[in-house]
């Protein structure tokens, strides 16, 4: 497109405030009916702003805060069409580049969500209306996430970050004892392996790596329901897709290393649960894995919630395979449509297994006959455990999974499912803790 004449400029408000206002007035209150009061929210003051002229006429506008938010992109309606859009995006997004942002993102319009498409961004969390207008939040990782992170975050020797796929950085842990992954999208433990020790995290060969979507394997965060979506909700809950913030990593006790990962509520997340909370995992890496999921209310009303800790083990024969630690307990079994039943002697494999273990705080143990090795996974804050294999047929329908893999997989899963929910008052917390080690 001809932009010939086009110029866009970094602006104070202070310096530009009329123009800026005339054309947000235009474009926002006059057409598309945006009260006013909500235009003018106090944060312009503070916020960059992007003033795109054509031949020297104020066309267009848009405006960076300092968490990296943009917000306000108007263009006035005879200069649409004309690549005006994309070039104030670019030229935001290079800001954000430049200041080392590791995360762009923004609410849009639904109309226009081909337009943030195509410039990198993609759509998170529930519809939600904005002056009467419906939204999606929608996001960007930046290309120097893992610069930033390495930067802010980074542990010479033991701790650095890689990206997996453009925009997805992963946590790598490297330390005398033991090696472990960690994704940042999705606050997801991809491996870990003590030293010496094939490894006892699984990941399928064919998994995807890529914005918005969950990896096929590891430990996904299943959170604030398990299981399937109602109303067409995401299933197993809306953090295991999304982008985490690091908050911390550091050491621990018997050389050990952690890493923080924390979300929060926004508009696109009350769009699909509506309420207020702080979520966090924290994983401690060394010759055992510890991974803890922590749920705080921060809003005025209890919720009451699910959750898990989808841990993919990896095991040499399924059909060899043994779960101790669930003898002579109820469980539900969605393969015999949520029928109730009882374990008997040891759980063992010979066909698709989906059941949900009830009133047990025991420790659960995978005898894993073909490796020669016992991995036991301990537990608080859970009364219930799931165990899933989704053996040939099942496993069919997952473009994410190569064909024969579920003979190298498990799921041992620390959870809070079915009747097992959980209620936090305002201001109080809940911790899901999973604890993993190799015998």
């Amino acid at each position: 497109m001809d932009t010939s004449g086009l110029s866009i400029q970094t602006v104070a408000w202070d310096e530009a405030a009329e123009a800026l206002s005339a054309l947000r007035r235009r474009v926002f209150v006059q057409e598309q009916g945006v009260p006013e009061t909500l235009e003018w929210d106090g944060l312009d003051a503070g916020a960059s702003h992007f003033l795109a002229q054509a031949d020297g006429e104020p066309v267009g506008c848009a405006r960076l805060l300092a968490d990296g938010h943009i917000g306000r992109m108007a263009v006035l309606k005879p200069w649409r069409g004309r690549g005006i859009g994309t070039a104030l995006l670019q030229a935001v997004l290079a800001a954000c580049h430049a200041r080392g942002h590791g995360l762009a993102f923004l609410n849009a319009q639904t109309a226009a969500l081909d337009f943030y498409r195509r410039l990198g961004f993609h759509a998170v969390g529930g519809e939600f209306m904005d002056a009467g207008i419906p939204h999606l939040r929608m996001e960007r990782a930046m290309e120097n996430l893992a610069q930033h992170l390495n930067h802010a975050h980074g542990i010479a020797g033991k701790l650095r970050f890689v990206d997996a796929a453009p925009g997805l950085p992963v946590a790598e842990i490297t330390l005398p004892q033991a090696s472990a992954r960690i994704a940042v999208n999705g606050a997801q433990v991809l491996e870990w392996a003590p030293a010496g020790q094939q490894p006892v995290i699984w990941v399928s060969r064919a998994a995807v790596y890529q914005p918005g979507k969950g990896v096929r394997g590891g430990v996904p965060v299943c959170w604030p329901w398990f299981g399937a979506g109602e109303g067409g909700k995401p299933a197993h809950g809306f953090v295991r897709t999304r982008l985490w913030q690091v908050r911390q990593t550091g050491p621990g006790p018997a050389d050990t290393v952690f890493l923080r990962l924390g979300f929060t509520n926004d508009e696109s997340t009350r769009a699909l649960w509506n309420h207020a909370f702080d979520l966090e995992l924290v994983v401690s890496v060394g010759a055992a894995l510890k991974m803890e999921l922590v749920t705080r209310n921060t809003g005025a009303e209890p919720f009451t919630l699910t959750d898990g800790l989808h841990t993919y083990f990896r095991v040499g024969d399924i059909g060899k395979t043994r779960v101790l630690g669930l003898e002579d307990t109820a469980y539900l079994d969605k393969v015999q449509g949520m029928k109730e039943c009882r374990q008997r002697g040891a759980v063992t494999f010979n066909g698709e297994t989906d059941r949900v273990y009830l009133d047990t705080e025991a420790d659960c143990i995978i005898d894993d006959a073909a490796l020669g090795r016992k991995i036991r996974i301990a537990k608080s804050g859970s009364r219930s455990s799931v165990v899933w294999n989704p053996w040939s047929e099942k496993e069919k329908g997952f473009a994410d999974m190569a064909e024969g893999e579920y003979r190298d997989m498990l799921c041992v899963e620390t959870t809070n499912a079915a009747t097992d929910s959980v209620v936090v008052p305002p201001g109080g917390e809940h911790r899901l803790v999973a604890f993993v080690g190799v015998e």
